[in-house]
Parts: structure tokens; C-alpha cells; sequence
């Protein structure tokens, strides 16, 4: 019943992700559905009882930080 909530609320930055129209509102749809998947894992894993599957929506979270942060540094033109 939450997954099928948490990925109602998924629908709109899914959208802005697809539709875009620039780099900025895609970053922001990648970011949006990236935290609805991190929380699908995490409550999947509080009613389960799959301790695994916290770690996985911790991994799954920080790499998909840095691919967000990755491709915002790639859209400023700076390399550092």
C-alpha cells in the first residue's frame, strides 16, 4: 500500500525527468525519482523485514547523488 503511494507521488518528477526542457528540470525529475525508489526500497524493507534491503536503498541513494551532483558539475562547462 506505501510503494503503491510513494509511487503515485513518483509520477511528477518522472514527467519533469522525461519532458525536461533543459538539463536543470531533468537533473531535478532524476533527483525526485531516484528518492521515490530510495524510499520504496526502504519501506519494502521496514515491512519485510529485509535488513539487506536498507543497505541496498542507502547504496542506491548515495550513487544516485553522485550521478545528480556528476552531471551538475558536466552542465556548469567546469571540470574543477
Amino acid at each position: 500500500m506505501f510503494a503503491l503511494a510513494i509511487g503515485l507521488t513518483a509520477i511528477p518528477p518522472f514527467l519533469r525527468l522525461w519532458q525536461g526542457p533543459s538539463l536543470w528540470d531533468r537533473l531535478a525529475g532524476a533527483s525526485g525519482v531516484n528518492t521515490r525508489i530510495t524510499l520504496m526500497l526502504a519501506t519494502h524493507a521496514l515491512f519485510s523485514g529485509q535488513e539487506l534491503l536498507l543497505d541496498v536503498a542507502l547504496a542506491y541513494a548515495a550513487l544516485g547523488f553522485l550521478g545528480v551532483v556528476l552531471v551538475a558539475r558536466f552542465g556548469e562547462g567546469g571540470a574543477g
